[in-house]
Order: C-alpha cells, then structure tokens, then sequence
C-alpha cells in the first residue's frame, strides 16, 4: 500500500509539499521545497508544523516512522563519472553498435535536439516511459535489455529500474543522458544493485559527448538500477535509460604464417565471423565453426607484413584486433659470385640484402661476410691453388640458407719454365715446365719444333743444329693458356 501526493510550484506558491509512499520498511518520505527565498519565519513555521501533522498522521497510520528507506542510502555509494578507476582492458572492448546510438547523435553530439524526435518515434517501437511511483524495489519500473526508458528528473527523486538478466553474459552496460546538454555530468547519475540491494561497482564509469555509461559485472537474474540528479536541483527534465548486455569476445587465436602461406588458420568465438586485414585491405573472411575453427584461402604475404584479425559475433560486437607478422620462411637464392682465380686476394660477389655469407675451401671456413643493403659482399682472403672449388651460402636475418654457390678457383699463373743451354752443334731443346704444358720453340716467327712435357714437367724438343749467336724463344702454356716464355742465345 502507499500513499502518493506531489505538490507543484507555481510562480505565487513559495513550498511545495510531497508526501511520498509508505515503502516496505514502513517509512514515510517527506519532501519540503522552497521556490522562493524570504518568507517569513512564522510562515515558515505554520508550514512546517502543518507537514509534520500530516507526516506524523501518516506514520501514525502505517505504522512507519520519518527517515530514509534503503533506495536512499544506496545513493551515497553511488559515484560520478570518471570518479571509477576503469579496467582500461574492458573498456577497450566496449562494442556500443547493438544500441543503437546513432539514432541520438548529431554532428558527434547526444543532445536534447536529436533525442526527441527519436522519442517520439520511438514512442511506436520499443520504447518505455517512467510509472510514477517508482523509488522502492518493489516498485521499479521494468527495463527490458535495449529498450529505451523515457523519465522525468524531479527533485530529490529517485527513479528505480528493473533489469532482467537471462544470459550468462559477463557485464551488463546501462547508459544514460539528459535532455539537456548543459549540465550532463552534474545531473543524472545511476548505479546497479543486486536483487539483494547490494550494491555493484562498476569496472568503469565513462561519460563522453552527453552519454554516460558504465559496465558492472553479472549473472542470471534480477538487477536494479537506481537513477537520480546527483544535486537535487532539476525539476521535470527528461532523462533517458539504457540497458543491455556487454558481450565481450576475445580477440581470435591467429596460428603462425609465413611468406609461403596461402591459408590463415585459427581459432575463436564459435559461430563468430573472422576477418583478415592487411593494412586497409580486407584479405578474406569466414564464420568460425562448430569446433572454433577458420581457414581463410590467400594469397602469399610479404614477410615482415603485420595482418590484423578481428572476429564478429552473432550479436555485432566485434573484438579487438590480434595483429600477427609475417615470418621469413623462404631462403636467400644462391649467392652470385664473381670469378675467383689463384692469384685473387679477395672474393665478392651480390646476394639477399643484409644476409650473411658463409665461404668454404672444403670444410674450412674461409669467412663469413656480411652483405650490405644492396646485398654486395667481399671477403679478403689468401690466394688459393687454381683448380679449388669454394662453396657460398647466404643466410637471412629468419636464418633461411639458400642453396650453395660453387666457383672453381682458375688458373691465371704462367708456368715456371727453365731451358738448358743450346749450341750450335745442339739438336735438340730440354728443359722444364708445368707437367702437362705445350712447348714450343722458334726463332723468330719460325717454328724450329714443338711438344709436350711430361708428367714430372720435363721435355725435349728436336730442333735443326743453329748458328753461333742465334736468339732462341721458347714458350710453355698451360691448359688454362697461361703462356711463360724464355729466350736463349745459341752459344
């Protein structure tokens, strides 16, 4: 049972008299507003003895007595926007699209301009509007999820709202704004309480462009939200209230991909849709199945690329992005390597920029280079016997090694030669060489006889008996032609 009375102030009235309910404790609730500053003391008096009979009347009535009621003293837990340390994590994944808010906003704004028209529109979808009373629990107002309330701010009012959880969603998310733009954090502000009026932080509590809003944890069942101007100082302005479920969904597991890839996979929110970007690029999407699962077919990526991917579930809350980089999987090509001959002091050549490269004799390591932006290497080393073949890998930075490069070591040294002496009565030429050279002997452009040396370097070539004085030339050249050439005067 209660008993209701609201007393409005008119330009001659300077009080106002609201006698409030008999809540469940018994307790009347008396409201004395003043309109006007001077009136006199007597007045005053005869004012307030007259409130008091009429409160003491009713307690006398219902058995209740003058103080405030439970609502009330839940207000002074209540706090003001920003005055919650938030869970920064949370509040990055707050998904405010399910609500609807752009139907508030003008030019980035929620302001009373915008908000009423969609009241009045709303008025024929799913809209509510405050009952009167509605300041105890077991008069509260029923608030279904993302359903829009539409209240009156009235002095020292406290409006209570039933919320009904039937999911086992993590955080409940109630947003309120004021008609007024002027003064929206220093009026409306609200809390949530259990179904056993235990009051609930929230993890934050955020005010931005005229909307508040803040996220409590919760389970099954009942919830009410309390609303009030925090100064007591508004008459008849309207308020709205929002409520609904926070889905939070973790950002999706991404598996390792590299630069030879031409599938994604992971995991994430089952039925959830997940999306792969590469920068502003959409590479492709697909709804997770049964077991958590996607795939998504494409094309192979740059390594060192940073993908980003999201997951959208059912409801259009989206996650906040994994970001995944490319691995170097795929190995430097075989380094290109200059001609190396017996007489070089250094080797060089080109490869993958910045990789590194590895030179051989064999087992021996001869060096290990580093290549520069270009990709160029050099390596000093000691001359090595023509004929060697040295082996070059390259090595990048993800530790991929190319396939090896293999130079033989040529043969750019002239063979040693030495001629006995020649006489006149001579009819032949001796002499040594590199085993295996081709000798010949002339004297001048004349071919005097030719031929090859043996193993152990030694020939003799027959020649006709020349004159006293006669100058001799004798050449021995190599497979790799490389020519040494003697002369020698007949004595």
């Amino acid at each position: 049972m209660f008993l209701q009375q609201h007393g409005m102030i008119t330009k001659d009235q300077k009080y106002s008299l609201s006698l409030g309910r008999i809540s469940h404790e018994g307790n009347v609730i008396v409201y004395i507003a003043s309109n006007q500053i001077g009136e006199g003391v007597e007045m005053v008096r005869k004012r307030m003895v007259s409130v008091m009979a009429a409160a003491l009347l009713m307690t006398s009535m219902f058995g209740g007595s003058v103080y405030a009621d439970a609502p009330q003293d839940l207000k002074e837990k209540i706090k003001l926007p920003g005055e919650v340390d938030p869970n920064q994590e949370l509040l990055d994944k707050i998904n405010l699209k399910p609500f609807n808010l752009n139907q508030f906003n003008t030019k980035g704004r929620f302001s009373q301009e915008s908000g009423r028209p969609v009241i009045e529109k709303a008025a024929e979808d799913d809209v509510y509007y405050e009952v009167e009373p509605n300041d105890d629990f077991y008069l509260a107002d029923n608030l279904p999820l993302l359903s829009l309330m539409v209240a009156n701010m009235d002095y020292l009012d406290i409006d209570i709202y039933k919320v009904k959880v039937t999911t086992a969603e993590e955080y409940l998310l109630v947003l309120g704004m004021t008609d007024e733009f002027e003064f929206p954090v220093n009026e409306l502000i609200y809390g949530v309480v259990d179904s056993n009026y235990n009051f609930i932080e929230p993890e934050f509590y955020a005010y931005e462009d005229g909307l508040s809003y803040q996220a409590v944890p919760v389970k099954k069942g009942d919830y009410y939200i309390l609303a009030f101007d925090y100064y007591g100082e508004r008459w008849g302005e309207y308020y709205f209230m929002m409520a609904g479920m926070l889905d939070v969904i973790d950002a999706p597991k991404v598996d390792a991909i590299d630069d030879n890839d031409k599938v994604i996979t992971g995991k994430s929110e089952k039925g959830s849709t997940v999306k792969i970007y590469n920068g502003k690029t959409t590479l492709g999407s697909q709804k997770v199945d049964s077991k958590g699962n996607f795939k998504i077919n494409i094309k192979p990526i740059k390594a060192g690329t940073k993908i980003k991917a999201t997951a959208t579930d059912q409801d259009g809350y989206e996650s906040k992005p994994t970001t995944v980089t490319v691995a170097d999987k795929t190995a430097p090509a075989a380094p290109k390597v200059n001609a190396v001959d017996d007489n070089d002091k250094s080797v060089s050549g080109k490869t993958e920029a910045n990789a590194t490269v590895t030179v051989k004799n064999g087992k021996t390591t001869l060096g290990t280079p580093k290549a520069d932006k270009s990709g160029n290497f050099k390596l000093s080393i000691k001359p090595v016997k023509a004929g060697t073949k040295l082996t070059f890998t390259a090595k990048d930075s993800a530790g991929n090694v190319s396939k090896a490069t293999s130079v033989t070591v040529l043969d750019k040294t002239a063979p040693s030669l030495s001629v006995k002496d020649i006489y006149s009565n001579s009819k032949s030429v001796s002499g040594k060489t590199e085993a295996g050279a081709k000798v010949t002997v002339k004297v001048g452009k004349k071919s005097l006889g030719s031929g090859t040396a043996n193993s152990k370097g030694e020939f003799t070539i027959k020649i006709k008996a020349q004159k006293k004085n006669t100058t001799i030339t004798i050449s021995a050249s190599d497979k790799a032609k490389n020519t040494k050439t003697v002369t020698k005067k007949v004595k």
